[in-house]
């Protein structure tokens, strides 16, 4: 049974590469794009879909604002440029949050995300596969490494590579900052800085335009302030 994915766009730039991502992965495909959330309620009233690929800023209506309207909601990732909506969007029980330009490997995360949360429900709502997700393997020296989500306490970036910074050890990896944030669980890290991806539970106190973790404090960069402190905070 294919999962039925639905976009919601104003830019048929971002349409186009969607749909190519989504044709690129077993089990899943696209029924539908509209150009705007007034024109996708329409479609909703004749059709089911299991996946809804959501821009934010939209004319007539927001994403936010159709999100709101909706009886029944399927699953929803939020695709979109801007960063600020994150802590927002999580109110709303999405699933992902994707920002543009939205690279195919952070892409297929997500869509394992919703494939195992469709094809294997558990009474909870989740599913035993996404139940255990919570790890990566990270490619040190010439041997991978298993390194747990909850053991990560941030990421630092080294031009071309990045420093892992777990509660036993630092992993060097090569990797630049934005696509290693990408491969993290998005409901539990984010970028707070240029430099830095930080663990949101790690988190100890916020000092300024700082915040401590591990024993260390990091910056805060002045474009995450806002979001960084709503998402801390609230947490």
């Amino acid at each position: 049974m294919n999962i039925r994915c639905l976009i919601i766009d104003d830019e048929p730039l971002a349409i186009s590469v969607i749909k190519k991502y989504i044709e690129e992965v077993d089990d899943f495909i696209c029924v539908g794009s509209c150009g705007n959330p007034l024109e996708a309620l329409k479609y909703l009233e004749e059709h089911t879909v299991d996946l809804i690929f959501l821009d934010i800023n939209m004319p007539k209506l927001t994403g936010m604002e159709f999100l709101q309207s909706l009886k029944e909601r399927p699953l929803v990732v939020i695709t979109t440029a801007y960063r600020e909506y994150a802590a927002e969007s999580y109110d709303y029980d999405v699933l992902d949050y994707l920002v543009k330009p939205i690279e195919f490997p952070r892409f297929f995360r997500t869509v394992q995300k919703a494939h195992d949360r469709l094809k294997f429900p558990t009474a909870n709502g989740s599913s035993e596969s996404s139940a255990k997700n919570d790890h990566l393997f990270l490619k040190v020296d010439k041997k991978m490494v298993k390194v747990f989500f909850d053991e990560i306490l941030y990421v630092e970036s080294l031009k071309d590579y990045v420093m892992v910074r777990t509660q036993n050890e630092d992993l060097i990896v090569h990797h630049n900052l934005h696509s290693f944030t990408e491969l993290l669980p998005p409901e539990g890290f984010m970028r707070i800085h240029r430099s830095y991806t930080a663990s949101l539970d790690k988190i100890k106190a916020i000092d300024g335009n700082q915040v401590e973790i591990g024993g260390k404090y990091l910056p805060i960069g002045r474009n995450y302030q806002s979001e960084v402190k709503t998402r801390i905070l609230k947490g």
